[in-house]
């Protein structure tokens, strides 16, 4: 029997019952020993009388007494017809027995207060079982009206084994679950204030810039070539825009898990090729090189769009921050526990103060020189990669070198 509350209550009303039970049992003894006690008395009276009367029958007398008579069932009869002389049957009510009927009476009021006695514990048995249960849910009923209140302090105390038990373990996951959740919540709504504001500060400065260019294009008088530089400034800040809320749309899918990554093992170095290949006019106008080190297969999984994605603004980086005539190394190493792919530039680097904030969304290091840059490309590239269950990290020492990290785990 699993359930401990129910196996308790059965051994409570065992035990009752057999104390119960042995205290008929000794009350019919009792019983008994009086009724033997009092007939020997009764009929040793009788006995003595007799034979005061007629001596010479002593040992007739004690064979009836003793039932080794051999005509005792011929005197049993005589006897009864005597009896019923005297109105004396089998069927008379016992009160007519004053010896019979006292002890029967005693042993009736024996049992009776016996079953009293008996019913008092039980019901008190129960009464005390039932409360300790009902105590064990009030308390439990108030724990979780505070945890709905929002008092996570409440513990839950309940060592014994037992469906209240089992109760209490539910209760405790529930605070938990639900402590967990509200503190998520709370994180969220704070983040959620806090990208806002971001967005807010990083769409100000663009959208000051074109509401300033429109009343400059207001003026009729401003020459025509004027008027198309405007417009094309226009075109740079709405396409910045663009790309910024593009790039926290995506953030904000990745963080919500609204995005089902199409995960299958493809060889990382096609998805790299794949980024290069469109970057090959920007490498080109730059006369950079790209030096392959490594593997030239190395299979992972992972989504081959999303991944492309965040290779490219790594890769857009190490373009954009290298030296005319400069190279970009990649390294690939495959391991049967990881495989690490390296992107390193040895361009302008990046202040050892700037670091630990790389990854910050809307971060930008004070020596940078990207006016336009908003700030989320490697933000997304981090979520991108995390979302993959891999690490990303970076190393760079100042006018030397920036090295991006990446380290997939294979199990």
């Amino acid at each position: 029997m699993k359930n401990t509350e129910l196996k308790g209550y059965m051994i409570i009303l065992v035990v009752l019952f057999s104390l119960f039970m042995v205290y008929q049992l000794i009350s019919h003894q009792i019983f008994y020993h009086h009724l033997k006690t009092d007939s020997i008395a009764a009929w040793g009276e009788i006995t003595v009388k007799l034979i005061e009367q007629n001596p010479e029958n002593e040992a007739e007398i004690m064979k009836v007494l003793s039932s080794n008579s051999s005509d005792s069932s011929e005197y049993q009869e005589k006897g009864r017809e005597i009896f019923r002389q005297y109105g004396l049957y089998e069927d008379l009510e016992t009160k007519l027995f004053p010896l019979l009927n006292n002890h029967i009476s005693s042993f009736n009021q024996t049992i009776l207060w016996g079953m009293i006695c008996f019913g008092l514990i039980l019901f008190l048995a129960n009464y005390i079982q039932y409360k300790i249960i009902f105590n064990k849910i009030k308390q439990l009923t108030s724990t979780a009206k505070k945890i709905i209140d929002g008092d996570y302090s409440v513990t839950i105390n309940e060592n014994k084994e037992g469906e209240i038990a089992k109760l209490a373990v539910s209760f405790r996951s529930m605070k938990g679950i639900i402590k967990k959740n509200m503190q998520d919540l709370l994180g969220e709504k704070e983040f959620l204030g806090k990208m806002l504001q971001d967005i807010s500060h990083q769409l100000k400065t663009p959208l000051s810039t074109i509401s300033i260019y429109n009343e400059m294009l207001l003026n009729e008088d401003l020459p025509r070539q004027q008027q198309v530089q405007l417009l094309q400034n226009n075109e740079i800040q709405i396409s910045r825009m663009n790309v910024l809320i593009q790039n926290l749309l995506k953030v904000a899918k990745i963080d919500a898990k609204a995005i089902s990554f199409d995960k299958e093992p493809l060889n990382l170095v096609n998805t790299i090729n794949g980024v290069l290949n469109r970057l090959e006019n920007k490498i080109k106008e730059r006369d950079l090189s790209i030096d392959w080190c490594g593997t030239k297969e190395a299979v992972v999984i992972h989504d081959k769009l999303w991944m492309q994605e965040a290779l490219m603004n790594l890769l857009k980086n190490a373009i954009e921050h290298s030296k005319p005539g400069d190279k970009i190394t990649i390294h690939v190493n495959d391991t049967p526990i990881y495989t690490e792919l390296i992107i390193q530039d040895f361009g302008e680097g990046i202040a050892a103060e700037d670091l630990p904030h790389i990854f910050n969304r809307f971060y930008k290091a004070s020596t940078s020189k990207k006016h336009d840059s908003t700030g989320i490309g490697l933000a997304l590239t981090k979520a991108i990669i995390e979302a993959h269950q891999a690490l990303i990290k970076v190393e760079s020492v100042k006018n030397a070198y920036t090295k991006f990290i990446i380290t997939f785990i294979k199990f």
